[in-house]
């Protein structure tokens, strides 16, 4: 029912998963999108018909509840949102777009962004397949070749939990997926309440939130008292062009890499993570583009990432990450000296991270309720529309989708992409996916900020090369500068 009236049954969103649906905003869009590149099909080449289409997504509809129920909300939000089954439509879930013959590289990058931007209609489930045909000059797409987009909001799924979703959907029939089950939660199956039962219930709701608040408080004091845990950071960085505020317009770039260079300079730093090379890859090639645009700033630059902190006992909550912020040690010049400050930098960053999930009560957002939670998201203040400091300068990701085959209507995968929308005040955003021998690092903006993505991937592909050339001995004078 969409008025959300008892007698129905349905699941509620969490609080935590709730954040993504309230504060969904056009500069804070809810979606995750992943991309697959598909190869050549024996004796049937790389397009795919709309039925073709259509027959896939029927194919996959069993494999998670997102795809066969949708969103509905209460009554003046005096409850959770409710995920209530429903019967779907499945071609107005699956579209196909056609590349124009003279379009290029950008018609992908132009879908993606479409894709990415447009918010979903609540009325239906919240998950689409799109499948971009006829592409020539896209870099690591064969010609005349198709992408799948597959979207989904991000109240249903994390990105890991996509991924696990991504290798059963995509799993050849002969394969065992037994092992890709990361988002299989506690599932909550309940009445929906009346209005009069929520407006009853309300009072508890807000005196368990007040006391959750008061509860973390006070743990949190007490435990930076004994050492338990650090004291919250409050450094602040410099802010640059991608931190103000614009009017959205997403745009979108990306590139190929090979995931031993990655590993190669991994291995030249003792210690260091793949995810820490990604990292001073984006700080080089950060610094480098600001320079060219005569903005390099003074001191160095700060990066979110994601902490996975899944307990692997089952949760009640789609989205089970935390952040981390750091320093991207811009200021430091040699290549290889900026990777161990960075891993250093970020393995403290990861420790406290999940000593601070493990020592602290759960955070109180995860009991916040609905009625709060929308009138917050209506009273949050917009990013400065030009700030001097910021608590970070870019957002990071890395998805490993390791090695295990998938097709799609017969044509194997043969790289996958996860653009990540921006959020306000944080206007630049990176995800590196790699699938078998290949990474696909993309970039996501607005045009007022980064008119010319392609010189930006050009700024990171030559920081990899930079980075590579150290670890292998070559000891180039760096090309990229450093800030500060």
């Amino acid at each position: 029912m969409s008025n959300g009236a008892g007698g129905s049954i349905g699941e509620p969103l969490t609080s935590r998963d709730a954040l993504n649906y309230y504060f969904e905003s056009a500069r804070t869009p809810g979606s995750i999108v992943h991309g697959y590149v598909l190869g050549e099909r024996p004796h049937r080449g790389h397009e795919v018909s709309i039925g073709e289409a259509v027959s896939f997504a029927e194919s996959v509809t069993s494999f998670h509840p997102l795809f066969t129920r949708r969103l509905v909300p209460t009554p003046l939000d005096l409850t959770m949102p409710h995920w209530v089954s429903c019967d779907v439509d499945i071609e107005r879930h699956v579209f196909l777009h056609r590349a124009p013959t003279d379009s290029g590289g950008s018609y992908l990058a132009e879908c993606v962004a479409r894709v990415s931007s447009q918010p979903f209609d609540y009325s239906r489930p919240t998950w689409e397949i799109h499948f971009v045909t006829g592409l020539n000059g896209a870099e690591g797409v064969p010609d005349n070749g198709t992408v799948m987009l597959f979207k989904v909001h991000h109240c249903a799924i994390d990105g890991m939990g996509t991924s696990a979703l991504a290798h059963r959907m995509l799993a050849p029939s002969d394969a065992d997926v037994s092992r890709f089950h990361d988002d299989d939660f506690v599932r909550r199956i309940r009445p929906i309440p009346t209005t009069a039962a929520a407006v009853a219930r309300l009072p508890r709701e807000l005196a368990v939130f007040a006391k959750a608040v008061m509860v973390r408080h006070r743990a949190q004091r007490r435990a930076e008292l004994e050492g338990t845990i650090p004291s919250r950071s409050t450094t602040t960085f410099p802010a640059t062009r991608f931190n103000r505020r614009v009017t959205p317009d997403m745009t979108f770039g990306y590139f190929v890499a090979d995931v031993d260079d990655l590993r190669t300079v991994r291995s030249a730093v003792p210690g260091a993570t793949v995810n820490d090379v990604l990292l001073s890859v984006v700080g080089l090639g950060l610094s480098s583009y600001l320079a060219t645009v005569d903005e390099t700033p003074d001191e160095t630059l700060g990066v979110s990432f994601p902490v996975n902190v899944r307990s692997g006992s089952g949760s009640t909550t789609a989205n089970q990450l935390a952040f981390a912020v750091v320093s991207m040690h811009t200021h430091i010049t040699d290549p290889l000296d900026r990777v161990r400050a960075v891993a250093s930098s970020t393995s403290r960053a990861k420790s406290e991270v999940t000593t601070r999930v493990g020592a602290l009560p759960p955070n109180a957002a995860s009991v916040a309720p609905a009625v709060f939670q929308r009138i917050a998201a209506r009273l949050q203040p917009s990013a400065p529309p030009d700030p001097v400091r910021v608590s970070m300068n870019t957002m990071v990701s890395n998805i490993p989708y390791g090695a295990a085959p998938m097709e799609v209507c017969g044509a194997p995968v043969t790289g996958v992409f996860a653009p990540l929308p921006t959020v306000d005040g944080v206007n630049l955003a990176h995800v590196a996916v790699s699938h078998g021998s290949r990474m696909i690092v993309t970039v996501s903006s607005h045009v007022q900020l980064l008119p010319d993505p392609e010189r930006y991937v050009e700024c990171l592909r030559a920081a990899l090369d930079t980075l590579l050339d150290a670890a292998q001995g070559f000891r180039r004078t760096p090309m990229l500068p450093a800030t500060g």
